[in-house]
């Protein structure tokens, strides 16, 4: 399959980068932005470990344990000895934490309800396809 020109190439950078932009910038918090993302994937693929949750996420152990120590501290996880590796520990959500993720799902939903308002269902569904296929793409480059 041919590959974008790079003309063509750098407008997907360039649309990307400004959808990513204005997203941002609708986020009032980007603390709480990530901390909800964090708490997200938790939920997701829990009980899991914070490495395989940094592998998940793609971001380095040290960048995301800051976060996890937060949201631990906010009651938010829960740690539990690992079983298979004494060593290690499994990340849970709480049940405050659930509530979190709920708010936090919801919010994101109606953002992008309200954005895509005047779409057709056929328009949303293709947005969500093509941003999986290039998800996947990237993926595995």
């Amino acid at each position: 399959m041919p590959s974008a020109s790079p003309t063509r190439a750098g407008g997907i950078a360039d649309a990307l980068t400004s959808t990513i932009g204005a997203l941002k910038r609708r986020i009032d918090d980007p603390e709480a932005h990530t901390r909800a993302f964090l708490l997200g994937h938790v939920a997701r693929l829990e009980p899991v470990r914070a490495t395989d949750l940094a592998d998940h996420v793609h971001l380095d152990l040290s960048t995301i344990s800051r976060h996890l120590r937060g949201l631990e501290d906010a009651g938010l996880l829960a740690r539990t000895p690992d079983p298979d590796d004494r060593r290690a520990s499994l990340l849970s959500v709480t049940d405050d934490g659930r509530v979190v993720v709920e708010r936090s799902t919801a919010a994101r939903a109606a953002l992008f309800a309200s954005a895509t308002a005047a779409w057709t269902d056929s328009e949303v569904d293709e947005l969500v396809r093509l941003l999986h296929r290039l998800s996947d793409d990237l993926e595995n480059l």
